[in-house]
C-alpha cells in the first residue's frame, strides 16, 4: 500500500516537476524561448508537450490498453451528466464574477492570450494534450491512491480546480475563480467513477475544451 501511494504520488508530482525540469534545462543551456522566432517557439512547445504525453503513455500503457479493449466508452450515456456539470459551472462562474468583479481568472487570461498568438499549438494543447494528461493525472492517478469514491471525487475536483488558478500572485479572489473549475473537475471525476474508463473522461474533456476553443475563436 505504501509503495503504491509513493509510486502514484511521484507520478502526480511529475505534472508539476516537469515544468521545473524544462526550466532547469533551458537555464542550463542558456535557451531563451522568448527570443525565438514564431515557428521555433511553436516547435519547442509541441516537443515539450509530446515528451510528457509519451512519458505518461509509457507509465499507463497497460491501463490504457485495457480501457481501450473495453470498447464501449459510454460517452453518450454521460453527456447529460457533463451538461449538468457545465450548467453548474456557468452559473457558479457568474456568481463568482459578481463577487470578485473579475471576468476571467489569471489562468484563463493567459490561455486566451496564448490562443491569440499560438492558435495551432493551443488547439493541440487544449484538445489533445490537456485531456490526455489532465485525465491521467487528476482522474486515474488520484483514483489509484484513493479507494473511497466520495473522497476521490472531491479530492480530484479540488486539485483539478486549484491547478487552474494557483500561481505566484494568487489572492482570495483568484481562489474563488477556481470554484467553477473545481465543480467541473468533480463532474469529470464522477463520470470516471461511473465508467471506470479513462477514455470516457478524455473524450468528454476534449469536447469541452474544443467547444471553449471554438467560442474563443468566434468571439475573438
Amino acid at each position: 500500500m505504501v509503495k503504491k501511494i509513493i509510486k502514484y504520488s511521484a507520478i502526480f508530482l511529475s505534472y508539476f516537476l516537469y515544468e521545473l525540469l524544462i526550466s532547469f534545462i533551458f537555464n542550463k543551456f542558456n535557451i531563451d524561448v522568448k527570443n525565438m522566432d514564431y515557428l521555433t517557439k511553436n516547435i519547442v512547445y509541441f516537443i515539450i508537450d509530446i515528451v510528457y504525453i509519451l512519458f505518461l503513455f509509457l507509465i499507463y500503457k497497460k491501463d490504457l490498453k485495457e480501457d481501450f479493449k473495453n470498447g464501449n466508452f459510454k460517452v453518450d450515456e454521460n453527456i447529460a451528466i457533463y451538461m449538468i456539470g457545465l450548467i453548474i459551472m456557468v452559473i457558479s462562474n457568474s456568481i463568482v464574477m459578481k463577487i470578485t468583479n473579475k471576468e476571467l481568472s489569471n489562468n484563463e487570461q493567459i490561455v486566451r492570450t496564448m490562443i491569440d498568438f499560438f492558435p495551432v499549438y493551443m488547439s493541440f494543447s487544449s484538445v489533445i494534450y490537456a485531456p490526455f494528461v489532465e485525465e491521467l493525472i487528476f482522474r486515474k492517478t488520484i483514483r489509484k491512491m484513493i479507494d473511497n469514491k466520495y473522497i476521490y471525487i472531491i479530492t480530484s475536483g479540488v486539485l483539478f480546480g486549484l491547478i487552474h488558478v494557483i500561481s505566484s500572485n494568487t489572492d482570495s479572489n483568484e481562489l474563488l475563480m477556481g470554484i467553477p473549475y473545481i465543480l467541473m473537475g468533480i463532474d469529470f471525476a464522477y463520470i470516471y467513477v461511473r465508467t471506470n474508463n479513462i477514455y470516457t473522461t478524455m473524450i468528454i474533456h476534449a469536447l469541452h475544451n474544443l467547444i471553449m476553443l471554438i467560442v474563443q475563436f468566434i468571439g475573438g
